[in-house]
């Protein structure tokens, strides 16, 4: 499990810094379908390094937002803040900020950039629908994601990912309406160049919200069966989380604030998957960022 934790830190660096590049190579695509010149290429570099600075300080605002969250008061919701402080205590984490909700679908996530600035939400639905020792083990799941720093690349990808969309979506849209051509098509040596670097530019806008989403996808599972083991290593307790994962499992309802731009934070996705939840459903499971509740079950009952 050490070993897995130590790979996720170092596929983590690694991940951050694909998305900054793939963030330099969309700017460097709208420069050429544009025709900025070096002028582009500079502020390419500037985009993505103040973008990913903006995503390393700011992104955990950014998901709590996203999903309306609010700080969870400390009289009235007690038992969340004494499972909170009793699993830090065991892990040995600074306690993260605590944050409520207001949805009836049960869910939870961890976000943040590190341990000592971590955040921790839970939906009323889950408080309802979860009695403590069930509980217990959803907070000890996100707790892994804080300790094994899975909540650093997880948040980051929330605010890259939307980054790279946005600017392919807006340049998609310029080029669509009759944005600036490059100079460098007036003359006759320099049509054919222009015209293949503007096609492999068009390609890449297309291409990379996609690579982004899947590169989304690909970590966000493999973190998710991590932190099952390890949230069970806290609690002492598989059948406490295997129980919890269950209530997940037949429960219907999803969350409203939820989207697939955060779905990979939480404990279950938040999006519909099944019919019964929405008519969206068959684009929830081609873009499920979270491997079968029944096989985490499984995976937990074998140990």
């Amino acid at each position: 499990m050490f070993d897995q934790i130590a790979a996720n830190k170092r596929r983590s660096v690694l991940l951050v810094a694909v998305f900054v590049v793939l963030i330099v190579a969309v700017v460097w695509a709208v420069d050429v379908l544009l025709g900025y010149g070096l002028i582009g290429l500079v502020i390419a570099f500037v985009f993505a390094g103040t973008s990913s600075a903006l995503a390393y300080w700011k992104s955990d605002a950014v998901a709590l937002a996203m999903s309306h969250a609010r700080p969870a008061d400390p009289v009235e919701y007690a038992r969340l803040h004494n499972v909170v402080e009793g699993l830090c205590i065991a892990a040995g984490l600074p306690k993260p900020r605590v944050y409520i909700i207001d949805d009836t679908a049960p869910n939870a996530f961890a976000t943040g950039r590190d341990p000592k600035h971590a955040a921790l939400a839970v939906t009323t639905g889950l408080l309802e629908k979860m009695n403590r020792i069930e509980l217990e083990g959803v907070i000890a799941h996100e707790l892994s994601h804080v300790k094994n720093y899975d909540i650093l690349v997880s948040t980051l990808a929330v605010t890259l990912v939307g980054i790279i969309v946005l600017i392919a979506d807006w340049t998609l849209r310029a080029i669509w309406w009759g944005g600036r051509r490059s100079r460098s098509s007036d003359s006759p040596g320099g049509y054919g160049a222009s015209a293949l670097l503007a096609v492999l530019g068009f390609a890449l806008l297309i291409l990379a919200p996609i690579v982004a989403k899947l590169m989304q996808f690909a970590v966000s599972r493999r973190r998710e069966a991590l932190a099952d083991v390890t949230g069970v290593s806290l609690t002492r307790y598989p059948p406490g989380l295997i129980s919890a994962l269950e209530k997940l499992r037949d429960d219907n309802t999803v969350v409203h604030s939820g989207s697939r731009a955060t779905a990979h934070l939480w404990i279950e996705s938040p999006v519909a998957r099944e019919s019964d939840e929405g008519k969206m459903a068959w684009l929830g499971r081609l873009f499920d960022t979270h491997p079968p509740l029944d096989e985490r079950i499984q995976a937990l009952r074998e140990l």
